[in-house]
């Protein structure tokens, strides 16, 4: 990304008719923006979409500008605010976790709670609850992306992890993202 293209955020919500994406991308092109990073899923019954929009200042002003239009033609709720570049910080390296569990009520406090602990940083996170097609027993899936501290002993933090799973009754994996 340039070092003189300013950054908006834009957070939708709506109902997912029509092809909302494609029509936000449109929007944001036409203006000149160009999208930087994205996650848009459906979740239960509604369309939700995060973007990070780059562009000079007028193009930002523009798209802004028209955010309200296009979020009354297509029905959605939008929230916007300009926004700076995520810091890149050398003393954390990029996990990625995965756990599958039964489902239980503290699960993703106690994954998380374990995480803030050891001082590692959730980035993000993705759960999907689902019935096992073997059993029907309500299971749960958790993916995360994690910053670990450089300080923190690989070894150490996975066997902490895999005990932390052992205790949840879970199966869990903590892997580098090799990028």
């Amino acid at each position: 990304m340039p070092p003189n293209d300013n950054l908006l955020t834009i957070s939708v919500i709506g109902k997912p008719k029509g092809n909302v994406p494609l029509e936000l991308f449109k929007a944001i092109r036409e203006r000149g923006g160009e999208v930087e990073d994205c996650r848009i899923a459906q979740i239960g019954d509604r369309l939700s979409a995060n973007l990070l929009v780059s562009g000079n200042w007028s193009t930002l002003g523009r798209l802004e500008t028209a955010l309200p239009g296009i979020a009354e033609k297509l029905d959605l709720q939008v929230r916007y605010e300009r926004c700076e570049a995520r810091p890149f910080n050398p003393d954390f390296r990029p996990y990625a976790a995965e756990v599958i569990a039964p489902q239980e009520p503290n699960l993703l406090v106690n994954i998380l709670e374990f995480f803030q602990h050891q001082d590692v940083v959730v980035m993000e996170i993705s759960t999907q609850k689902y019935a096992s097609t073997y059993t029907g027993a309500e299971m749960v899936s958790v993916q995360m992306v994690l910053h670990v501290p450089v300080s923190q002993h690989p070894q150490a933090l996975r066997e902490s992890f895999m005990d932390l799973c052992d205790d949840l009754n879970a199966d869990g994996m903590l892997d580098p993202i090799k990028t």
